[in-house]
């Protein structure tokens, strides 16, 4: 007599081949969608860092400024894209931030043009307040002690 396996023993094999392999998968795909998460959110931090460490570089050098919640204007030495001093903006509204630059700080510090401004980034919040004499504003003008920048959950206090 010869000796084979039956229908049932192939079944139950191919089932554990099955279960063993679905299990493989499923560790695969969500190790997978788990790095992709962590790089992206590395990916948004640094991004976030180098725009706080840009705007605290032009608040260093910054002569006069204006500021409510969602702007801060600056006339400041640290310009990104004209030497000297210019006037420059970071405007947030309707979810994205944006950024003005304009090589002459002549005029209204609060004067920008709508269509020369650069979207920088998305984000769900994004406000300035300033802080003088121990009291936190909304709006200001001048230079203030302190500068708070939040951004969604996350707030930088910056020393101009």
């Amino acid at each position: 007599m010869k000796k084979a396996f039956t229908l049932v023993e192939v079944l139950v094999v191919l089932l554990l081949l099955g279960l063993l392999f679905g299990l493989l998968s499923y560790v695969l795909k969500s190790g997978t969608e788990s790095s992709l998460f962590v790089v992206e959110s590395s990916q948004r931090l640094r991004d976030e860092s180098l725009l706080v460490w840009n705007i605290q570089r032009k608040l260093m050098s910054a002569k006069d400024a204006y500021m409510e919640e969602d702007k801060l204007f600056l006339h400041t030495y640290a310009g990104d894209y004209y030497e000297g001093m210019v006037k420059c903006a970071y405007i947030f509204k309707d979810g994205i931030l944006y950024y003005y630059e304009f090589p002459y700080p002549y005029g209204s510090i609060n004067f920008y043009e709508e269509e020369k401004l650069i979207k920088l980034a998305k984000f769900k919040s994004f406000s300035f307040l300033a802080e003088n004499a121990g009291t936190t504003q909304k709006s200001f003008k001048g230079l203030p002690e302190k500068y708070r920048i939040i951004i969604e959950d996350r707030e930088y206090v910056l020393k101009p």
